[in-house]
């Protein structure tokens, strides 16, 4: 939240806007580190983050079901802000599993108990296939769905073999799996097309 202050300052002053918008930039593309596997950055953010779900939490069993095992940057960092704290307040019941059954009055768990809902909110996740909605037919007529059916498969995010002149900005295989997707992307590409230079 800015302040009436800084609002009329970038209102009025470019160049103050530039420098906070150019400070920004580069804070956040200061962390790109954190995205190196095993790299010390890395593990201490981890350990960090850890920490905090563990404070957040304050309960052995639910630590045990939420703390990721994967390493920072494979997926969003932390759940938002009083996520992990509503898990464990008495009113709150977290069951872990599957859903069997919906019923009239909630559901039945994997463990064959019946659970009362007020309300039962369906989450069934995203595609994150890169199929494309609309034909791209590639050499020898193969469609582009087609060929990514089972598995999504490009070079650095950006092009796919024997589909030439189709070309995609943050496709398969490139670095950026969640965070800010801008510093993140630039980062990337900035760091391996100098390696080529």
């Amino acid at each position: 939240m800015y302040t009436d202050e800084e609002r009329h300052t970038f209102e009025t002053d470019p160049e103050a806007l530039l420098k906070f918008r150019k400070e920004t930039e580069a804070s956040l593309n200061g962390i790109f580190s954190v995205l190196l596997r095993d790299s010390e950055t890395q593990k201490d953010i981890r350990a960090s983050m850890a920490k905090l779900m563990k404070e957040a939490l304050n309960n052995e069993e639910l630590e045990k079901l939420l703390l990721p095992n994967w390493a920072v940057g494979c997926r969003r960092f932390t759940p938002g802000i009083n996520y992990l704290e509503t898990l464990g307040k008495d009113n709150v019941n977290v069951v872990y599993g599957q859903v069997k059954e919906i019923t009239e009055k909630g559901c039945i768990g994997g463990d064959g108990k019946e659970y009362p809902v007020d309300v039962l909110i369906c989450a069934t996740g995203f595609d994150n296939s890169y199929r494309p909605r609309f034909p791209i037919i590639g050499k020898k007529g193969v469609s582009l769905a087609d060929a990514w059916a089972q598995e999504s498969d490009s070079y650095l995010g950006l092009a796919v073999a024997d589909f030439p002149n189709y070309f995609m900005f943050i496709g398969p295989n490139s670095p950026i799996g969640n965070g800010p997707v801008l510093s993140f992307m630039g980062e990337y590409y900035i760091s391996y097309y100098s390696k080529l230079l």
